[in-house]
């Protein structure tokens, strides 16, 4: 199983290899005059992507499987998922099941939606998302030397035009966070330290580069899955995680293992043991947005 990720991982760098993006954001919403909205940033690898099944959550939570369905009317998304995958094709519309790896998935912008909405009932939320899976912080967000790095570059791309369309559309933004889960693909091939450095670095670039934008923004991250036997060092990574979120207000960490997270459920055919269940990718949305949202 190692063996099988560390060769994806090394064809997706390889696949990623002078790449280059140029994304025009579709006119598809209504000027307005000073309206006030909120703006969450959902950045990562595979988790991030959401590779959680539709199937699934209406088979364990029909309830919840309708409510994501229908999403929200004041929670819309434009998302990129994977570069080549599954967008939104680059336009914001509503936030409902189907923006993860494929239209058959979701990922943590559902929870990240219900808690949005729910915190802030009477104003618009834009969940802006960017993630490619099976990705390194250290050599492909950063670029090996602690710089912005391809993906980091691409990301910051799509993100400020989504933000200057929203500012050219009448909106007053508030950016509330920013929201990462990555760090599987970090544990093969790094260190605990060099994660904690990267991370360092990556935020640090994030704030600078954002700080038009808003002033003191919260990054969330979240531990990455600890299942035996899938990633080499989950539990030193996650410290290192912890580490960064010890030394600022503004830095937070959601602890996926102390929640009891799961991913040796589902598929029933052939178990996907390194994603998220169904269950555990709604509770990680959900705690994602209830900070976020300061709740």
């Amino acid at each position: 199983m190692k063996k099988i990720l560390l060769a994806l991982i090394s064809f997706i760098s390889l696949s990623l290899a002078g790449c280059d993006a140029d994304y025009v954001i579709q006119d598809t919403l209504p000027y307005v005059d000073g309206e006030k909205a909120h703006v969450v940033l959902l950045y990562g690898q595979s988790n991030a992507d959401g590779v959680s099944h539709n199937e699934y959550l209406l088979l364990n939570d029909p309830v919840k499987y309708a409510e994501y369905s229908e999403g929200y009317d004041n929670v819309l998304i434009n998302f990129v998922n994977d570069k080549d995958g599954n967008t939104s094709d680059y336009a914001f519309r509503k936030c409902t099941l189907g923006c993860g790896y494929t239209e058959t998935c979701y990922g943590p912008e559902m929870g990240i939606a219900e808690k949005m909405s729910l915190a802030y009932p009477n104003e618009t939320t834009f969940i802006i998302k960017w993630t490619v899976g099976g990705t390194i912080l250290k050599s492909q967000w950063l670029n090996g030397h602690k710089k912005r790095g391809e993906l980091y570059k691409l990301s910051m791309d799509f993100t400020t035009k989504c933000l200057k369309y929203l500012k050219d559309k009448g909106y007053e933004l508030s950016l509330d966070g920013i929201c990462w889960m990555q760090g599987e693909s970090d544990s093969m091939v790094s260190t605990p330290q060099r994660y904690y450095e990267d991370t360092v670095a990556y935020v640090n670039y994030l704030r600078h580069d954002l700080e038009k934008y808003q002033n003191n923004i919260k990054f969330v991250d979240a531990g990455i899955n600890e299942v035996e036997g899938i990633w080499v060092v989950p539990d030193e990574i996650n410290n290192a995680k912890k580490q960064f979120a010890n030394e600022s207000d503004l830095n937070f960490y959601i602890d996926t293992k102390a929640m009891g997270l799961s991913s040796i459920h589902e598929p029933e055919d052939q178990v996907d043991v390194a994603h998220w269940d169904s269950i555990s990718m709604v509770k990680l949305g959900q705690a994602f947005g209830s900070v976020v949202a300061g709740q």
